[in-house]
């Protein structure tokens, strides 16, 4: 789905693993993983073994908005994430509109990984999620 976890960008893998959670980076992350095929189970027990400033009412934003994404079938232009496979900003349109659609107002120069903040914590902490979160 996805790829290698280096490959992500890297304000997605700060509001996943670092960032205290708010409105705006939940709604980022859930782009993400709805734009890029994750289901929505998958994409909260992601969000929850990942950060640990999660709570229950962040739950129900991904349902929501995957809910609303799924049903506006003939709308465009619901949101934006950065399409892992393309490697570019796309926009999210409704299942009848699902052409890739380039957001050209974007720089798509995406920095990727962890960067300086890759410790041995961080990566003991993914290997735990991998072992321990079942995916499907």
């Amino acid at each position: 789905m996805l790829g290698p976890i280096a490959s992500c960008p890297s304000n997605i893998l700060n509001y996943l693993f670092f960032e205290a959670p708010t409105f705006w980076t939940t709604l980022r992350l859930i782009n993400f993983f709805y734009g890029n095929g994750v289901p929505c189970s998958l994409a909260v027990k992601l969000f929850h073994a990942c950060n640990d400033n999660t709570d229950a009412l962040m739950s129900e934003e991904f349902y929501h908005f995957y809910d609303q994404y799924q049903r506006d079938t003939d709308t465009v232009l619901m949101g934006i994430c950065f399409h892992m496979r393309e490697e570019k900003l796309l926009f999210i349109n409704g299942s009848n509109k699902d052409q890739h659609e380039i957001v050209e107002s974007e720089n798509h120069d995406i920095t990727r990984g962890f960067g300086s903040k890759d410790t041995e914590a961080l990566q003991n902490k993914i290997k735990d999620i991998r072992a321990n979160v079942r995916y499907y």
